[in-house]
């Protein structure tokens, strides 16, 4: 599928637009004035990370919080994560992008302190694609699991099953031939091991399929396995 990653304008580059942001990189942006750009070596030394091709091909989304001081010597200094987009690899990814930008050397302690504030906020635009259908009745329940719920669906659901609540496990997988999920990946969150392959292995149980609605077919899935 051909989608343009959109991401916004480094708040460190003064001068970018969208424009010249490429279809590849994601940019950065912030919420809050705080982020030091008067801070930086030069005009260039925050560069935009790149967007990780295991997003790209689940078609991941969401915004990135971190959080950061500098070094002495200008560099990134105990740079953790505030807010979590609801994806790991994308979370981990704006964690090293913002490990790559570089401030001047020498500055004083309180200048150097922070907490400083950035946010990555990983977009796709574009037409997602026609989304593989749950088939009802499909997926084989666990002594733990319920069913699937896909995101799509989640925005009607109470909030303990909704996608980014703590209820269940975060799932992602590619719908596959006859509807059967592959390569699913689970955001386990400090859930147990077990807990996670039961949850798993509930969603390689479950069958898709795809309605008459016109247009290029997507095979990436999102959702969550809910607890019974």
């Amino acid at each position: 599928m051909n989608r343009k990653l959109i991401i916004g304008v480094c708040i460190a580059a003064a001068a970018a637009s969208l424009a010249q942001v490429p279809d590849k990189p994601a940019a950065s942006v912030s919420d809050t004035p705080a982020f030091p750009r008067h801070l930086l070596a030069d005009a260039g030394s925050c560069p935009l990370p790149a967007w990780p091709r295991e997003a790209l091909l689940y078609d991941l989304q969401g915004s990135s919080t971190v959080a950061f001081a500098i070094g002495a010597d200008g560099a990134v200094e105990r740079a953790r994560l505030l807010r979590s987009s609801g994806w790991s690899v994308l979370d981990d990814a704006a964690l090293r992008g913002i490990g790559a930008c570089r401030f001047k050397a020498g500055l004083d302690a309180a200048e150097r302190a922070g907490p400083y504030p950035m946010q990555f906020a990983w977009k796709l635009d574009g037409a997602a694609g026609v989304a593989p259908q749950l088939r009802a009745g499909s997926c084989r329940p666990s002594a733990h699991f319920a069913r699937f719920v896909p995101d799509a669906l989640a925005s009607g659901m109470a909030a303990s099953t909704a996608p980014g609540s703590a209820s269940g496990v975060r799932v992602r997988f590619l719908v596959g031939e006859a509807g059967v999920p592959a390569r699913a990946v689970a955001e386990a969150k400090g859930q147990p091991p077990a807990l996670v392959t039961e949850a798993l292995d509930l969603v390689r149980s479950c069958r898709f399929d795809y309605d008459d609605t016109p247009g290029e077919r997507s095979a990436s899935m999102t959702g969550r396995v809910v607890e019974s």
